[in-house]
């Protein structure tokens, strides 16, 4: 009985590693094109001043 529930975490282990994608493109992902690796444009990106955070009382 143990082995059946051994081997239960264990396909289910593999199912969300491929899911997820550890062993390639996740299959929601199947005929999409890649993310970029960086922003377009980025010399036209400006950072501001962090904003504070709000205290109340």
């Amino acid at each position: 009985m143990r082995f059946l529930l051994t081997l239960a975490v264990i396909a289910n282990l593999a199912l969300l590693a491929y899911g997820q994608g550890f062993f390639g493109p996740p299959p929601a992902e199947a005929g999409r094109t890649p993310r970029p690796l960086s922003q377009h444009n980025q010399q036209t990106l400006s950072l501001g001043a962090p904003i504070p955070p709000v205290v109340t009382p």
